[in-house]
């Protein structure tokens, strides 16, 4: 049984760590769906445009730095004969990470003088993304994965 459990645990680890993520890149302008691959990795984006034509590029990373609070709170408190007196204090911190990265790619062509640029925003944790393609001839995509 701990074989089991350990064995689905470790599947389930690296199912969330996936490296390589297939892409759609679905024509806005134009009919037609794109297959890509955006490696993590390697930071290389890969499309496979209509006619066979392979754009490929490496990308950027932009992740939220995130922020960091503090607060305080200090008082006192004093009484008479039958009063009893005192103090009180806290401190209290507060840490939030983002969840979300943005990530730029400048995707060209070995045959062609055809480019692309890549806009993504990927979620950290659940490794799904979305974001919009543009190439230098005037044809949109809108991307999921």
């Amino acid at each position: 049984m701990k074989h089991i459990l350990l064995f689905a645990v470790s599947l389930f680890l690296l199912a969330g760590c996936a490296l390589k993520h297939d892409i759609a890149l679905i024509g806005f302008n134009t009919d037609g769906v794109l297959q890509g691959i955006f490696d993590e990795k390697d930071q290389v984006v890969t499309v496979i445009m209509e006619d066979g034509e392979v754009l490929k590029g490496k990308y950027s990373s932009f992740d939220d730095d995130g922020s960091v609070t503090f607060g305080n709170t200090i008082g006192y408190s004093s009484g008479g004969r039958y009063r009893s007196s005192g103090s009180f204090g806290g401190i209290g911190m507060g840490i939030n990470f983002s969840a979300e990265s943005k990530k730029y790619a400048l995707l060209t062509s070995e045959t062609s003088p055809l480019k692309m640029e890549i806009v993504i925003m990927l979620r950290s944790w659940t490794k799904n993304g979305m974001g919009e393609a543009k190439t230098n001839d005037g044809r949109v995509y809108k991307i999921q994965f």
